[in-house]
């Protein structure tokens, strides 16, 4: 099989780039183009030894998952690796890919569950990055890159990223084309190679103009005339970032308009999200995914929760914030967001700026459960050695946007004798290539020496109902959801017991045999019930 040989091809599979699968002669061949369950006629493109890259250039027998694309860039842009079949086979082979990755990792019987999706397939992004290119011809344009180069397909607007994205790329073409002198290099590349994108569920918008060259009086004119025309742009920041290079985005931003962040909520609190500070691009999806990791992890009241790479603290503060909370990650700019963020939401929370696997084994107390949400290489094996064995964290909750990388992890937390839940797949990225994951790892407890012990109730200081919150923890309660009213600890014990819950005798008997003892008005009870319903002690 070599360069520019054709040939007929059954495409039998589709990888998370969007490429059919074949096989000829026992060799692999990548087939672009194509969809499985395809017969197509296939022009070899290159071969790589073990495996061969082609497109197809006829479809002779289409498969029947197989739709019309709704957008023509789909090919050529690569962004939308599943943008040529039906959803459902799309949820089907995201499942299958989180089962795969489980299978090659050594744990084939794990149970998957079903993809989850809200079913919204289109303009779901609040994040996106434009590239800017100039013809001398046809002027300023914008589209995506190629996959695997710095050629820019033309593409007027995405299907995928806000509506608010593409008018505003189209005005700033408009704007540049206007006075190209201003908005070019010596060498007619755009001043402003790129626009980045971040905007919230209220339509404000931060806005980045990523730049070829520092060039003042054109970034100025740019953020001005774009700000006067869309007025949701709350925020405008430079990043300069010159030549064609692998990162999109350099550590230098500059603040040049706004208050410098957007605020989004999610699952009912609020978060100051930066340019620089992770936050899921699928909102919606993102707080059914944070409520599945809540249900799952299930803290104690007073457990303390470690929160590792946690961004602006969105998954903690979302669904964790009555809990004791502490953040790690190694961006100062979305530590100083997750401070700011923990204070807006009441939250007691603390963060850290460092590498997570240092931080936390320099903590005074180690976490009751963590919550792990790395990027997609994963974790370190010194990180997942210190939780697992040193700190022995009882219970993981793992999310990750890397199936690969998620089933190394909890094959190497299967050695330190952590039990897997199942494995729960979200789409937060439909038509592309990529799934969300959330598991629970709880550590087994497997006694291997036994001491006897008896122990009669009576002797026990606390009961279980009672250890759940303290009686300081139930004041407080009271006293903020009831317009400052003050209980007493009598007050409270009186009223536990009335809910069965046996009490410390001292709290429940007159200090002298003849002295009466005041009982619990109704309302302070109503309000006690309240703070024990709370706490899940009735």
């Amino acid at each position: 099989m070599k360069k520019n040989d054709r040939l007929i091809l059954n495409i039998e599979d589709l990888n998370n780039l969007g490429y059919g699968v074949a096989h000829k002669n026992g060799k692999t061949v990548f087939v672009s183009g194509a969809v499985d369950g395809d017969t197509c006629e296939v022009l070899i493109l290159r071969d790589c030894g073990s495996y061969s890259v082609g497109k197809s250039t006829s479809v002779l027998i289409a498969s029947p998952n197989r739709i019309e694309p709704a957008c023509s860039a789909t090919v050529s842009c690569g962004g939308c690796a599943f943008g040529a079949i039906s959803y459902d086979h799309e949820k089907e082979i995201k499942r299958e890919t989180v089962r795969s990755a489980f299978r090659r990792a050594g744990m084939p019987d794990v149970s998957v569950a079903p993809v989850v999706s809200d079913g919204k397939t289109e303009f779901y992004r609040n994040k996106a990055i434009i590239p800017i290119g100039y013809h001398e011809k046809h002027g300023f344009f914008s589209g995506f890159f190629a996959p695997k180069t710095h050629r820019i397909v033309p593409v007027a607007g995405c299907l995928l990223h806000k509506k608010s994205f593409t008018d505003i790329t189209e005005r700033a073409k408009s704007i540049m084309g206007q006075e190209s002198w201003l908005f070019l290099t010596a060498e007619n590349r755009p001043v402003i190679k790129s626009l980045y994108f971040r905007a919230a569920e209220s339509g404000d918008i931060a806005l980045t103009l990523i730049l070829e060259e520092d060039r003042p009086a054109a970034v100025q004119r740019l953020s001005d005339r774009l700000s006067e025309t869309f007025p949701q742009i709350v925020t405008v920041y430079t990043n300069l970032n010159p030549g064609d290079i692998s990162t999109v985005l350099s550590p230098d931003f500059r603040l040049l308009r706004g208050s410098g962040y957007i605020t989004d909520e999610l699952c009912g609190a609020h978060f100051q999200i930066s340019p620089a500070s992770f936050y899921q691009v699928n909102r919606h999806m993102a707080e059914l995914l944070y409520q599945k990791g809540a249900e799952l992890l299930a803290p104690a009241v007073g457990e303390l929760v470690c929160d590792l790479y946690c961004g602006i603290g969105s998954i903690g503060l979302s669904v964790f914030r009555e809990q004791r909370l502490i953040g790690i990650e190694t961006v100062t700019e979305a530590v100083d967001c997750a401070r700011r963020n923990a204070a807006a939401n009441g939250a007691d929370a603390v963060y850290y700026v460092g590498d997570a696997a240092k931080v936390i084994e320099a903590l005074e107390t180690a976490p009751d459960c963590v919550i792990l949400d790395p990027p997609r290489k994963g974790c370190t094996p010194e990180l997942l050695s210190y939780l697992a064995d040193k700190a022995s964290v009882s219970r993981i909750l793992y999310i990750s946007c890397n199936p690969a990388t998620l089933a190394r992890d909890a094959h190497i937390l299967q050695t330190y004798e952590y039990a897997l839940s199942t494995v729960y797949p979200f789409d937060l990225f439909p038509r592309t290539g990529h799934v969300e994951t959330v598991c629970l790892l709880s550590k087994l407890h497997e006694a291997k020496q036994h001491v006897s012990v008896r122990l009669d109730m009576d002797e026990l200081d606390l009961t279980v109902a009672e250890s759940k919150a303290t009686y300081e923890k139930i004041k407080k309660y009271v006293s903020e959801h009831n317009d400052g009213m003050k209980v007493t600890n009598l007050y409270i014990a009186q009223v536990k017991q009335k809910h069965g819950i046996i009490e410390r005798e001292n709290y429940n008997f007159p200090k002298s045999g003849d002295a009466k003892q005041p009982q619990c008005p109704k309302e302070k009870e109503d309000a006690i019930v309240g703070a024990l319903k709370y706490f899940r002690m009735i």
